[in-house]
Formats: structure tokens, sequence, C-alpha cells
């Protein structure tokens, strides 16, 4: 349930955040997660409590600190939410335990329906109008309406087999969608079937997707490696120096945009070679890293555990600047050590296939 309503200038203050979304050409969003004491966080069953903070362009002043309208849970509520946008300045929360919350303009918003287990899911998407939530054990569920989701995944679906997406998805239309996660698990809808999608014979443990403006779909995964490609013709480039794996990559005017927990990197649209360098934001603000990223109405957002900046094409804007938490660090390690050994067999196996590749 709803706690309370708050509007402040530092509502984000003693929170890590977990995602953002673009939800008008004047208006975003973001969810983030009280910091607990290191002895009281336990990620299955001690959470702090939740917020879906919201920052309006209009309702800004002049020479003031930013001002964020915020939304809060009580503790083990709509912890790790993601956040997707329906209508011009509504949105949709789902966190890791199913809940789902719609923020609709003025009072309309409810809590809906909790998502039954098996279809628990780790991300939404959004191609053209059409939702989407994406899990494990390629889970990929399409938003019919409120409180109503279907399974679109069932016929690929294999409860016995390890290491399988979903992570992400993308498309350039409904009909023709891209599904990563796993061990060199990508999929391809061609509006009536999915079909595996062979990228590389090398390892690769896919994390995020983007269908680009250019044609072609761009993956990032671990170690930094990255892939370009569409159908049955694929490129990939795997950095010499070790790179952290990427976790959101966007596509905005003419560049690619991976990012990952401490950095960005980018690469113009259809580049002759595939090799990315970090991104220096234009030399207008400092660097951060984009754990999470969007783009919509003109604009591109990038998210860190504690920092929000905002680009309109022209000029980069920090609209939210945490001051370092001093427990930050060891809760989110934890929370990134339970993602991490969900995917710890897969990258294990994957690095030493890489090492026998490299002899």
């Amino acid at each position: 349930m709803v706690k309370s309503v708050e509007k402040k200038a530092q509502a984000l203050e003693g929170y890590f955040i977990h995602d953002c979304v673009i939800l008008a050409p004047d208006y975003v969003a973001v969810s983030a997660e009280e910091e607990l004491p290191e002895e009281e966080y336990d990620h299955y069953t001690s959470r702090g409590s939740s917020k879906i903070c919201t920052y309006d362009f209009l309702k800004q002043k002049n020479d003031e600190p930013p001002f964020w309208s915020s939304r809060k849970w009580g503790r083990n509520s709509f912890f790790n939410s993601r956040l997707v946008n329906l209508n011009p300045s509504e949105y949709l929360a789902i966190d890791d335990a199913g809940s789902v919350f719609y923020g609709g303009l003025g009072e309309n918003k409810r809590v809906e329906q909790k998502l039954p287990k098996h279809l628990r899911i780790e991300n939404i998407s959004k191609v053209g109008e059409q939702v989407y939530g994406v899990g494990f054990g390629r889970i990929i569920t399409k938003r019919i309406g409120p409180d109503h989701w279907e399974l679109m995944t069932e016929s690929i679906q294999d409860s016995t087999a390890k290491n399988t997406g979903f992570y992400d998805l993308d498309g350039f239309d409904e009909n023709d969608l891209y599904a990563v996660g796993g061990k060199n698990d990508i999929w391809h809808f061609d509006g009536e079937d999915w079909s595996p999608v062979d990228v590389v014979d090398a390892p690769f443990l896919p994390m995020c997707v983007c269908c680009a403006e250019d044609g072609y779909v761009y993956i990032g995964g671990a170690w930094g490696m990255i892939a370009r490609g569409r159908g049955d013709e694929w490129e990939t480039y795997m950095p010499e120096s070790r790179v952290d794996k990427f976790s959101s990559v966007v596509s905005y005017q003419g560049r690619i945009f991976f990012g990952n927990e401490s950095r960005v990197y980018v690469m113009p649209h259809n580049a002759q070679t595939l090799e990315y360098k970090e991104y220096d934001f234009e030399g207008q603000i400092s660097s951060l890293g984009a754990r999470r990223m969007d783009v919509g109405h003109g604009l591109m957002m990038f998210a860190s555990l504690s920092r929000v900046a905002l680009y309109d094409g022209v000029q980069w804007k920090m609209i939210y600047s945490g001051s370092p938490m001093p427990k930050e660090e060891a809760q989110v390690l934890e929370m990134m050590t339970h993602n991490a050994e969900e995917t710890l067999d897969a990258m294990g196996e994957l690095l030493d296939k890489l090492k026998t590749l490299k002899k």
C-alpha cells in the first residue's frame, strides 16, 4: 500500500536508484530503495522502503535545488522496481516480487493485481505502444491491460535448462522482437513464432539489447562484449582490457550508448568497426555510470546509484547528485552479489571457454 506522498528538494537522500524513465518532454521519474544499515539489510527478508520520485521541469524554479515529488511505500514493498512509460506522463512500475503499480495522471493511480509466480519478471520494455515483461526461464509477457498479462513464450520455455534468458527485450515493431539473456541465449519473434538467433560461436552472456534507427540490433554483454547485426548476419567485439558488464544500451541521435555501473561507452551508428570509446558527456558534466538509461520525447536520461542526468541533444543537466552514502557500497554489493549468483555458473563456464579459445 502507498504510505505517503511527499515533495521536497532532496527526496532521494538516503536512497539508491534502481531505474529511470522519461515520461514527457518536461517530466521524468526514477525508482529508488532506502539504504539500510548493513546489519539490517537482507536481500530476501529485510529491504528498505521504496519510492518513485518524479521531476517536473515546469515546477522547477530557477536557481533552486532540483525539486522532486515522491510516492513512498513501506519496507519490503516495491523494491528493485523497473519503470516504463505508458501514455504521456503515466508509468508502470513492477518489482521482483511481481507487485505492479500504475501511475496515471492525477488521482488515477492504483496497485494492480500481483503477477503470479510463473510470470515473475526481471525487466519491462516498450516497443511501439506495447509493454512487455521479461524474466528468467525465457519468460516474456505481454501486457493486455490492467491486471491482464499474457505469456508469449510458452513454446520455448524449458524449466530444466540452466542459464537461459531473459534479461532484456527490444524490437523494431511488435512483429520484429529480439530477446536476450543467459548463455548465448538470444531469440527473435516474427509476429508468429520464436526462433533462436546464432550470434557467435564464442561464449557470450548478453545482458541488454537495442533495436536502433540504423536498422541494426545492438547487444551488450558481460566483460564489455557487444554484438551488432540482424537476422542471420552478426559481428561481435571483445575489448582487450576488461570492461564491467553492460546493463543498458540505447540509441540516440545517431549514436549507441552502452552503460554499466561505473561508466558509459559510445559508438556511432553504422560504424565500420564495433570498437567503442568511453563517453565524455560532451565535456559538460562529470562522468557517471549508467546502470539504467532511457530515451524518449527527444531526451536521453542516465541513472547511476546516486546520480541522474538528462540530455536534450545539446546540453547535459544533472538533475540529481546525491552525496556518498557511507554504507551504500556494502548494501549494493550484497544486492549485486545476489544477482551475480543467478548467472555465476554461466559466466564461469563462458570464461573458461574464452580462455581455451585464446590458447
